[in-house]
């Protein structure tokens, strides 16, 4: 999956100024040298995080309610360090014109299920749009992976942004990043998005690209499913759609949690995972594979791949960055535990049935997050002049 992107408020023991932190830094305490406004840090000051007594991590910039907000510097764990502008604690790397074009729109108020997390609690599910200055060509969607913010979303592609900014492409990033499976409430929810863009930007309906990293990958795929199965019940019928190293095969998904769990209890994600499709699928691949099935964007097991099928037609890339020796060495895992299994089988079998347009992408060694770590499973296994020109033809 993604990225936890909650946080934590810490407050300065010294002057009871309040700062926040994301979850997978350590910080237990901080210093703040700047103003403090109803209890939280604001504008300009210096942020200094401690864990244990020693110095972590240092942020000097702009602070509003506590969090970086506007140009700041973070440096943390030693040697790395997010340079740019902030919002709302996030980094939100883009150029001076993109921010001009970056328009939120609050769809509602209402996030009861939690349909997208890292936002400190808030109950808004909106969409982010870039708009191109000029006439609008087509519009690409992006899906944020698993607890990943719109604004990380948007950092980690900012060239990807910055190119379809300059061919008149307009971008969209959806606030869902919780679920598992892309059932009814989250395509209704992706559809009420869509639609508000549509009828407010004049966006052309017949343009549309969709791509998404880790589950928002396999959402991008099985919203595409759906849409050209049954066109009625979907906002759009995307022209090509790209899935950045998202699973496919939720059983097997499923059963690699459970091996990752039974390797190491304590693991958050494996125990997530499963809890999340036990619930939304009723019950485990055992008793309910019919369910998995559904929501799968491809099942292994099916003679047609399952929903797979209904991408004979249109463009469809999924990018991987397969290097097994970095996840044996830093994760303990295999190949068996690995995404790309089910995207090659998924990108075979889609050319075997007659679609030159599949294509299995392997980005190897590309993948490095935007914090600056080496990991495969991220935004930059995506080179984004070759998926921009992908996309632009396929919009022809």
């Amino acid at each position: 999956m993604a990225q936890d992107s909650e946080g934590k408020f810490i407050k300065d023991a010294k002057t009871g100024c309040t700062v926040w932190f994301k979850h997978y830094f350590e910080e237990d305490s901080i210093t703040w040298t700047g103003n403090c406004k109803d209890g939280f840090a604001e504008g300009k000051g210096t942020m200094t995080g401690f864990t244990k007594g020693k110095q972590s991590a240092k942020y000097i910039g702009e602070m509003h309610q506590g969090k970086p907000y506007g140009k700041g510097v973070f440096t943390f764990w030693g040697d790395r360090k997010l340079e740019g502008n902030f919002s709302n604690g996030e980094p939100l790397f883009l150029n001076q014109d993109l921010l001009k074009q970056l328009h939120r729109n609050i769809i509602s108020n209402k996030d009861t299920s939690n349909t997208y997390d890292g936002d400190n609690n808030a109950k808004n599910l909106f969409y982010d749009i870039l708009l191109p200055k000029e006439k609008i060509n087509g519009v690409v969607i992006l899906m944020p992976g698993t607890w990943e913010t719109t604004e990380h979303l948007l950092s980690s592609m900012n060239t990807f942004c910055e190119l379809a900014h300059k061919n008149n492409l307009a971008v969209m990033a959806l606030s869902i990043n919780q679920r598992l499976t892309l059932n009814e409430a989250i395509v209704s929810l992706m559809n009420s998005m869509i639609q508000d863009a549509i009828t407010k930007y004049n966006l052309p309906k017949t343009k549309f690209v969709m791509g998404g990293w880790s589950m928002g990958g396999l959402f991008s795929l099985r919203y595409s499913e759906l849409a050209h199965q049954d066109s009625t019940k979907t906002a759009i019928v995307p022209r090509a759609v790209f899935s950045c190293d998202g699973p496919c095969d939720l059983e097997n998904l499923y059963n690699n949690f459970q091996r990752k769990l039974n390797k190491n209890p304590g693991q958050g994600e494996p125990a997530y995972g499963i809890a999340e499709m036990e619930k939304y699928c009723n019950g485990t691949p055992q008793t309910a594979l019919d369910m998995y099935n559904y929501y799968s964007c491809f099942t292994y097991n099916s003679k047609v791949g399952g929903n797979a099928q209904y991408l004979l037609n249109i463009p469809v890339r999924i990018y991987g960055d397969v290097d097994p020796i970095w996840w044996m060495q830093n994760r303990h895992l295999d190949m068996y535990d690995l995404n790309a299994l089910d995207q090659t089988a998924m990108i075979q079998l889609l050319n075997d049935m007659g679609n030159p347009k599949a294509e299995f992408i392997n980005a190897y060694q590309k993948g490095y997050r935007l914090e600056g770590n080496r990991h495969p499973h991220s935004w930059s296994i995506i080179e984004p002049v070759d998926c921009i020109n992908w996309i632009l033809e396929a919009l022809k």
